[in-house]
């Protein structure tokens, strides 16, 4: 089962950043592709859906929220994506200096489709989620 690990320093305090990424956040500001998105519930079990531009559904569930850390670990169970079994997880901790540095990882199964091309795929979507966020992070030039 493949690994890919993303990482950034987000230009912006580990609080703001939360409430982009956090479960129930605003996900769909900065997920790559999404037009929309929906949450049912903040427990276990939760299910939280995306529309994307392409009118194709990812949904999200999920499946542990840390008490300790600002983390949580979610799967995909329904999406148009070359893997199954996608299991991701958000990390998120302060950098010092007003930053974030947000960590997003997960483990699949390739869908017909050499594993090299499906790491590649997950990664790409991380980082583009990512390069999303720091833009949206980004200050305003006067």
């Amino acid at each position: 089962m493949p690994l890919v690990t993303a990482s950034t320093l987000l230009p912006a305090p580990a609080r703001r950043v939360w409430s982009l990424v956090r479960w129930d956040g605003a996900l769909g500001e900065w997920y790559p592709g999404a037009a929309s998105m929906t949450v049912d519930g903040t427990e276990k079990g939760a299910l939280r859906r995306l529309q994307l531009y392409d009118g194709s559904r990812v949904v999200h569930r999920l499946e542990h929220v840390s008490r300790i850390d600002d983390a949580y670990t979610y799967a995909v169970v329904a999406g148009p994506y070359p893997v199954d079994g996608l299991l991701a997880q958000i990390r998120l901790s302060p950098d010092g200096g007003g930053q974030a540095l947000l960590h997003w990882t997960a483990t699949f199964n390739p869908l017909k489709r050499p594993e090299d091309d499906s790491e590649r795929f997950v990664r790409g979507l991380y980082e583009a989620g990512m390069a999303r966020l720091r833009a949206l992070l980004r200050p305003a030039s006067g």
